[in-house]
């Protein structure tokens, strides 16, 4: 176990360096001054002042010249120096990676609450009008477009009933938390409809399985079967694919946080974009691609317990 662990740990350091280098290559391909956007933002400023501004940020060395000081940076833990606030990108990152880290997990819980439950009972009552308005919730979930059903809900539970804020987080907890309430919900539905189904069609062949039949033979109660012989067997499949789906979960967030007003990173990387803020960009895509390729060697690890075969590959 050892040995594999280790040699996936390698083989991430080509993966880091490929998605660092496609990430400075194609936000320095966008068009756009970064100097031009601050000075619009702030005042007017003179030749002068733009030329000792780009000098200071290195934005007038050959870009070769801006990889190969970022990649020597990088190999140091240092992320550079944002453009438009002029302090350490690791630092604006590690603010904001709190909120998305809490985002992404809560959304992730209301799947498990309600995505396995509504899933098993979907199997149990295969073919009954419970089946199929369960599948009802679940193609909507799988249908509908996440940053829509956001909209929707601002609109109801924000404007026209007030239960909860639309944008932006509270000082306090309490506000906290109604704040983290529709946006946690949005982001759920990306994976909402997908787990249910899975859960179903898993339970559903777990319950045709021998040793379930056997089970009945013995004269088990219904209970105890689904619960002590069915669902164990039928959630490992599903479990692995759900933490291959946190990716997704991630990839949502950067479109909710930004439809939501949410300050975590995916809004902080999308800002930047429009602000060609180069380092806080690459930073920020950088920690996401780092956080995918740990959760799918994680889930790598848990597949290899369950199956020894996978340590061969």
């Amino acid at each position: 176990m050892k040995q594999f662990i280790f040699r996936r740990l390698i083989l991430l350091i080509p993966v880091v360096f490929g998605v660092a280098t496609l990430t400075f290559i194609m936000i320095h391909a966008i068009p756009g001054d970064p100097i031009q956007i601050m000075a619009g933002e702030m005042r007017d400023l003179t030749p002068a002042e733009r030329e000792r501004i780009a000098e200071s940020l290195g934005l007038n060395d050959p870009l070769p010249v801006q990889y190969v000081r970022y990649m020597t940076g990088l190999l140091h833990g240092d992320m550079g120096i944002s453009i438009a606030s002029r302090s350490a990108v690791s630092y604006e990152i590690a603010e904001r990676f709190p909120d998305t880290f809490i985002l992404t997990i809560s959304s992730m819980l209301i799947v498990i609450i309600i995505a396995f439950p509504l899933g098993m009972i979907s199997a149990l009552k295969h073919d009954t009008w419970v089946d199929k308005v369960a599948m009802t919730f679940a193609l909507l979930g799988v249908s509908m477009p996440a940053f829509w059903f956001g909209i929707m809900l601002m609109l109801v539970f924000g404007l026209y009933l007030g239960w909860l804020p639309t944008v932006g987080q509270g000082k306090t907890t309490v506000e906290f938390i109604q704040s983290l309430i529709l946006p946690s919900i949005t982001l759920s539905m990306i994976l909402l409809g997908l787990v249910t189904r899975m859960v179903r069609s898993s339970m559903l062949e777990v319950l045709k399985r021998d040793y379930v039949r056997t089970a009945y033979a013995k004269g088990l109660a219904n209970r105890f079967v689904y619960f002590r012989h069915a669902l164990p067997n039928a959630l490992i499949p599903v479990l692995t694919v759900l933490s291959g789906q946190f990716a997704n979960l991630l990839g949502g967030a950067v479109v909710i946080e930004t439809v939501f007003g949410w300050p975590g990173l995916g809004r902080l990387t999308v800002n930047a974009v429009f602000r060609r803020d180069y380092q806080v960009v690459t930073g920020g895509v950088l920690v996401f691609a780092v956080i995918v390729i740990l959760v799918n060697l994680l889930n790598d690890i848990f597949y290899s317990l369950i199956d020894p075969r996978v340590r061969l590959g």
